[in-house]
């Protein structure tokens, strides 16, 4: 039993706490060279959909900010493109940090209901 509280302890642990949440239509979709007045080490994709509610406080812009480094990056700018397309709405889970640009919300997931 304990090592399934541990587990699970290890789980729920893991998981953005205090982040935020959002969805939507896509209103907005831009990528930006990396840019070190605003945290941003790497290029970043940013992007702006209905809503956001319950960001961190220190990001104070609705818009949201990712790096398109990386593999997941691709694939969530991907996505983005793909849903704005076909005027499809998204839902965004944050990180709970602003770590990818100054004031914006990393995205820990996105998805799109079809």
């Amino acid at each position: 039993m304990k090592k399934y509280l541990l587990i699970l302890l290890g789980f729920i642990s893991s998981l953005p706490v205090l982040a935020g949440e959002g969805g939507g239509l896509i209103s907005r979709i831009y990528v930006h060279e990396k840019n070190t007045l605003f945290n941003a080490t790497e290029s970043v994709v940013m992007f702006k959909v209905a809503e956001h509610t319950g960001a961190p406080s220190d990001c104070t812009s609705s818009e949201w900010a990712f790096s398109i480094e990386t593999d997941l990056g691709k694939a969530m700018y991907s996505l983005l493109l793909s849903a704005a397309a076909q005027n499809q709405s998204v839902v965004v889970k944050g990180a709970g940090d602003c770590d990818a640009w100054k004031g914006r919300e990393r995205p820990y997931y996105i998805y799109v209901n079809y």
